[in-house]
């Protein structure tokens, strides 16, 4: 969606993790890679699948380029 700058929304259900402390640290994994990608402007919507508060570090980064990616294309 059009927007004067990137703007990013995370969504983690419950269904995902019950805990909320899990599911906030899913959202804080996700915006720290995201912070040192350049994005063009626009609303970034990412809604997170369940087992994704086992992917951290490279593999995280790996997998939302190549999403990313997917999108400009």
């Amino acid at each position: 969606m059009p927007s004067p700058e990137p703007k990013l929304v995370i969504s983690v259900s419950k269904k995902v993790a019950k805990k909320a402390v899990t599911r906030n640290l899913v959202k804080r994994r996700v915006r720290a890679v995201v912070r040192n990608m350049s994005l063009k402007p626009a609303k970034y919507l990412f809604i997170a699948r369940a087992g994704s508060e086992n992917v951290k570090g490279k593999d995280l980064e790996e997998e939302l380029l190549r999403i990313i990616r997917s999108i400009r294309n």
